[in-house]
């Protein structure tokens, strides 16, 4: 091979190597590469798109309306208050041991009349008969004497959820052990009513009653869970009726709890009722 043919040889090789290293420059450069303002604009578009995908996963997470909301609060509450309510009939109800005075006993001491009464309680027990106790009802909340009337609540709390009309004005009594003692028997009376309307019957009823605070709190947590068109007409009812003033002060904040709007009056609660409530699903 003569000197000139390997000057042109080496010259080709060098023009072919000259011309990949320039395509390979190219592709890298079109890719981002090194160059840090490309590589940016890179990182700029995958942030957006990162971005754009949480944006439309946070809208969709925010698509729920408030009344899906409270279809699944109110299934949660269902459910507990079920299993609250299977534990209540699960019990066994023994008869309660009634009070007794002592005779002679100064402090106990009892008008012919109180006593009378506390026998007819008694004797209705022991005979099981809710008539015979319901007609002691009216004498025993008139009565001065706390034991009797105690007596009267252990004696309607042993026939459950049949007695609840005549136990629901116990819960308003001057005697705080009284007083509690018929909310634990009123609330366990009431696990045995299954039916929504008779149950919040029941708590519209003791809600016009009741002035404590505490047990007002306890009482309305009922309309929790409940089909909430059956909610709110009975709230509207306290609120518009001549209940106790607590009373219709903690219907109005569980009416806005209920449906999350602020009490304005019977006209806004139809409002509501026709243009956001939901009928809750079939079980």
């Amino acid at each position: 091979m003569t000197k000139k043919t390997l000057i042109c040889l080496v010259g080709v090789v060098a023009a072919g190597l000259a011309a990949w290293f320039a395509f390979e420059r190219a592709d890298t450069v079109q890719d981002g590469g090194d160059d840090p303002a490309v590589a940016a604009s890179g990182d700029a578009r995958a942030s957006r798109g990162t971005s754009a995908a949480k944006s439309r996963s946070a809208k969709s997470q925010s698509a729920k309306t408030a009344a899906e909301r409270r279809s699944e609060k109110a299934s949660s509450a269902r459910r507990a208050k079920k299993s609250a309510d299977g534990a209540q009939k699960s019990r066994p109800r023994e008869k309660p041991a009634l009070s007794k005075s002592e005779e002679g006993d100064e402090e106990t001491s009892r008008t012919p009349e109180e006593r009378a009464l506390d026998e007819r309680i008694e004797k209705a027990l022991e005979d099981e008969s809710l008539p015979a106790a319901s007609a002691c009802v009216s004498e025993a909340l008139k009565c001065s004497v706390a034991e009797i009337r105690q007596n009267m609540v252990d004696t309607l709390g042993w026939f459950g959820g049949k007695a609840l009309p005549e136990l629901t004005p116990f819960l308003a009594d001057p005697d705080d052990d009284v007083r509690e003692s018929a909310l634990g028997e009123w609330t366990s009376a009431l696990a045995d009513i299954e039916d929504d309307g008779e149950r919040i019957a029941a708590v519209e009823s003791a809600m016009g009653v009741l002035n404590d605070d505490d047990m007002l709190e306890e009482i309305s947590s009922e309309y929790i869970g409940v089909d909430e068109k059956l909610a709110v007409e009975s709230l509207v009812r306290i609120i518009e009726g001549d209940g106790s003033k607590a009373g219709i002060e903690k219907a109005k904040e569980t009416y806005e709890f209920v449906t999350g709007d602020e009490w304005t009056d019977a006209a806004g609660a139809a409002k509501w009722i026709a243009e956001e409530y939901e009928p809750p699903e079939a079980p």
